[in-house]
């Protein structure tokens, strides 16, 4: 098996610890090492470095240099601007294939934080099998905390393999429906872990998403040959950005004639996509708030309260706050509104 660590994204829903030049998988929460050393850790564990790769963007390139040594240098795959996860993904399997051939591969991204690793292989391991038996996307699922509006969901059918079959993915849904997934026993987070074999993953980009697929192919031919990251950065420069849920997995669960399983796991997740993530790290004092600064509190309940060293906050008769302050800026925004930061940081750039 290879695994792809995925680190292009920009997380802008965790500004400002998160900026330009520091993207959220480089930094720590409640983890000793910053998130994807923690996920380099956890995968060569049970993988040999040479089975594991990289793909990030360029210029993320110089910034994480220092955390991904245990990588070989040839196994970093570095787009040349971040274009979503499809166009990371299909990079990734072509290069894979063109390599060694059709061999199964995982998708993880670098800023989750799973603390039992050998819980998240045995189901990789599960899905791999799934994976190898038919021309089947496998994605594992794990068992919603709360309704959160800032996950996907996938809903599970009947029991095939030791998976189940995948009746539909939703991405990001409105705060009723994610009240009504929670309810239901067959919705499951979509963790973004996938599995496949590399034809089975490309066999699917060239159907749903075919301007990707034939952009990348004969380029990829080309890897290790001179103009190749030239005629790369052209291909990049056309292509639209789309996600590997809306792109690919949305479309391909409502065509049955493409199987998806995902495996039902149990092993702690959490993806740091926002500000309320937080809240399923660190624990909350009796008044319900995390306070991860000095400073002090008069009648302030349920609101998170991030600060830098040195820097005291103070807050007075406020709940349900997120307060985070840094160098870069300062955030102050309701709970409620928290995946709409992405919004406001498009708002400080322009």
């Amino acid at each position: 098996m290879y695994a792809v660590i995925m680190a292009g994204g920009k997380g802008e829903r965790l500004w400002p610890k998160s900026t330009r030049g520091k993207g959220k998988h480089m930094l720590a929460f409640g983890t000793k090492n910053v998130m994807i050393k923690e996920t380099i850790k956890r995968l060569t564990q049970h993988l040999a470095p040479e089975n594991i790769f990289l793909i990030t963007t360029k210029k993320q390139f110089s910034v994480l240099k220092p955390y991904v040594s245990v990588i070989p240098e040839k196994n970093m795959i570095l787009e040349p601007e971040g274009k979503d996860t499809a166009a990371a993904i299909c990079l990734a399997a072509l290069t894979i294939e063109k390599r060694f051939g059709n061999v199964p591969m995982v998708i993880l991204p670098a800023d989750h934080i799973i603390k039992d690793s050998k819980e998240l292989f045995k189901s990789l391991e599960l899905s791999g099998k799934i994976a190898g038996m038919s021309s089947c996307l496998v994605t594992i699922g794990i068992k919603p905390k709360y309704p959160s509006v800032g996950y996907g969901y996938i809903e599970a059918g009947k029991k095939i393999h030791g998976g189940f079959e995948v009746k539909r993915f939703t991405e990001k849904p409105e705060k009723k429906k994610a009240e009504s997934f929670y309810k239901s026993k067959n919705y499951l987070w979509n963790s973004g872990i996938f599995i496949w074999n590399t034809a089975s993953i490309l066999s699917a980009v060239k159907k749903y998403l075919p301007n990707l697929y034939y952009a990348f192919k004969d380029v990829v031919d080309t890897e290790g040959k001179s103009g190749y990251a030239i005629r790369l950065a052209e291909e990049y420069s056309k292509i639209k950005p789309v996600s590997i849920d809306y792109g690919l997995m949305e479309p391909a669960a409502r065509d049955r004639a493409q199987k998806i399983f995902c495996v039902k796991s149990g092993f702690d997740w959490v993806d740091i996509g926002s500000w309320s993530s937080v809240e399923e790290i660190y624990d909350k004092d009796v008044d319900g708030n995390i306070i991860l600064s000095s400073g002090a509190m008069l009648d302030v309940s349920g609101c998170t309260i991030i600060g830098e060293r040195g820097h005291k906050i103070g807050a007075i008769g406020v709940k349900n706050l997120i307060i985070v302050q840094t160098k870069a800026g300062t955030l102050i925004c309701n709970k409620d509104s928290a995946q709409r930061v992405k919004d406001l940081v498009k708002k400080l750039k322009s």
